[in-house]
């Protein structure tokens, strides 16, 4: 009886693994977009944190985060405005200035 769940379960972790093989090689790779193209910048905005849209003067989003009560550092690099590739990178700023 032993040897014929051991020998099942060896055909199944097998078969298992055949299968997570397979898919790995016939799974199509991603084409990489333009991977420097910016959607979003971030930058002050009436004395506040704001996200715009590439080359738009309206904001997207007006954040209650006042900028003057930021680090210098922080200040100077949302007046040149803070460019960001995707929604990911957008959250990940955002949350660096506590939003």
């Amino acid at each position: 009886m032993k040897r014929i769940f051991l020998a099942l379960c060896t055909i199944f972790c097998t078969s298992l693994i055949a299968i997570s093989i397979y898919t790995m090689k016939n799974t199509p790779s991603q084409p990489i977009t333009n991977p420097t193209e910016i959607s979003y910048v971030v930058k002050e905005y009436g004395g506040k944190i704001a996200v715009f849209n590439q080359g738009e003067d309206s904001p997207l989003a007006v954040y209650e985060v006042y900028v003057h009560l930021l680090p210098e550092n922080d200040i100077e690099l949302l007046r040149k405005g803070i460019p960001v590739d995707d929604d990911y990178a957008l959250q990940k700023t955002l949350e660096d200035f506590g939003l």
